[in-house]
């Protein structure tokens, strides 16, 4: 059904542009944009076999002009004379492209060239020889008709070109996108990962105070109902355990990419976030200003992680410039001699100086939906906080003043990257 309607939408729009003409020659001969946009479609229109489509172009356009021209000469005669061998042009076109290109199977553009240019001159001469009965045509009419196809062949090659390269653009922008979707819901994955796996070594630690528990009531003279009840604790315990395996185990396998392998310069690093976070400041229609530079370029290997803690610095920046007018925030990554150095600041709200000490605790958090009752995790600080010392080697400091914004610096030291890669990048 598509191939049908597919057939018809290019007869139809055929048909219109046979109306952009010029009057040539001999009575009923036309020169129109038609033909340009006939090679444009049959190429574009792979699926669709070219002697049908010319066969259903060469009724509905000729039928088309003829009702248009009998509306202005009123004789049925005349204006079969005048749009009649328009069909013979469509019925020979679609051979003559068949052959010529179409058959051969394979998309090359010099071919298309070629076929876009002969299918337009021996289709012209087809219906020129039909018009004159071949004794009315001299050379000169086949010269112009030479410099006609040449023509429109080079027009109808250029756009499909353009085409081509604008495919081409956009599968590349769209290929970057998701490109950047991936790091982004990676890093997400990843830290949660880190988060959850560090967290098995507690609930180990739990368990095995469960079970040291169970055995010291087994041994002394308690109630059988705690003793009973110890066991629970340690296999509920246990159960939890088993569950996070688990979901780790997903998570893990959601986020195995072939990127995992390779490192990423921290430039890339600081373009997927500006771009990420530009969209969501637009989106939501916030009245931030973000600024990033980048005054330095290495490899990071573990970039997941990296992104990870930017990202959490960034998101509590954007928390903290909700409801505010003319909010900023300024990322910048610069170098002295022994580390590199990541800056996050904004002009938000602050940090209270009581709560400047328990900020990157775990279950720290001053986010709460007065409409819901929740509680933010307070696990973002504590993250970013646990991923620079343990991932990086690297230390992390704020400071604050209500109402005027706040600032997070991390610090790195260079030796973590070099041991990742042997090459460094200095840009500055």
């Amino acid at each position: 059904m598509n191939k049908v309607k597919h057939t018809l939408l290019i007869a139809a729009c055929v048909a219109l542009a046979s109306q952009f003409n010029l009057r040539h020659y001999v009575p009923g001969f036309i020169i129109t944009l038609s033909v340009i946009l006939l090679p444009i479609f049959l190429y574009n229109y792979v699926e669709l076999n070219p002697i049908i489509v010319c066969l259903t172009t060469g009724i509905i356009s000729p039928f088309f002009r003829g009702v248009i021209e009998y509306l202005e000469i009123r004789d049925l005669m005349t204006t079969w004379i005048m749009v009649g061998p328009d069909v013979s042009f469509y019925f020979a076109y679609g051979i003559f492209y068949y052959l010529i290109y179409y058959k051969a199977a394979q998309e090359d553009i010099t071919r298309f060239a070629t076929a876009a240019f002969f299918c337009d001159f021996l289709s012209n001469m087809v219906e020129m020889s039909v018009r004159t009965k071949v004794v009315g045509m001299s050379m000169d009419i086949i010269r112009n008709l030479v410099v006609i196809a040449a023509i429109r062949a080079f027009i109808a090659v250029g756009v499909v070109i353009s085409i081509k390269h604008y495919r081409a653009f956009l599968a590349k922008v769209e290929h970057e996108e998701r490109y950047r979707r991936l790091v982004m819901l990676t890093s997400s994955f990843k830290s949660e990962i880190y988060f959850m796996s560090k967290n098995i070594k507690e609930i180990e630690d739990v368990m095995k105070k469960s079970y040291y528990t169970y055995k010291f009531i087994s041994e002394n003279d308690y109630p059988e109902e705690l003793k009973h009840l110890s066991l629970d604790i340690s296999k509920d315990v246990h159960e939890i355990k088993k569950g996070y395996l688990r979901i780790i185990s997903g998570l893990e396998e959601i986020s195995k990419d072939k990127t995992d392998e390779t490192s990423m310069s921290i430039k890339d690093i600081i373009s997927i976030l500006e771009i990420d976070t530009k969209d969501f400041i637009r989106l939501n229609k916030l009245d931030i200003e973000a600024s990033f530079n980048t005054k330095t370029d290495f490899y990071v290997e573990e970039h997941y992680y990296l992104m990870s803690i930017l990202k959490n610095l960034i998101n509590n920046s954007i928390e903290a410039l909700e409801g505010r007018k003319r909010g900023f925030i300024k990322l910048n990554v610069c170098e002295n001699e022994e580390d590199y150095i990541f800056l996050v600041s904004d002009n938000g709200e602050g940090i209270k100086l009581g709560n400047i000490d328990y900020i990157f605790n775990p279950g720290f958090s001053t986010k709460f939906d007065e409409s819901t009752g929740n509680i933010g995790r307070g696990l973002g600080l504590a993250l970013v906080k646990d991923l620079t010392n343990s991932i990086f080697d690297g230390s992390i400091s704020v400071r604050s003043e209500v109402n005027r914004g706040t600032s997070f610096t991390i610090t790195i030291p260079k030796s973590v990257f070099r041991g990742e890669n042997d090459e460094v990048l200095y840009s500055g």
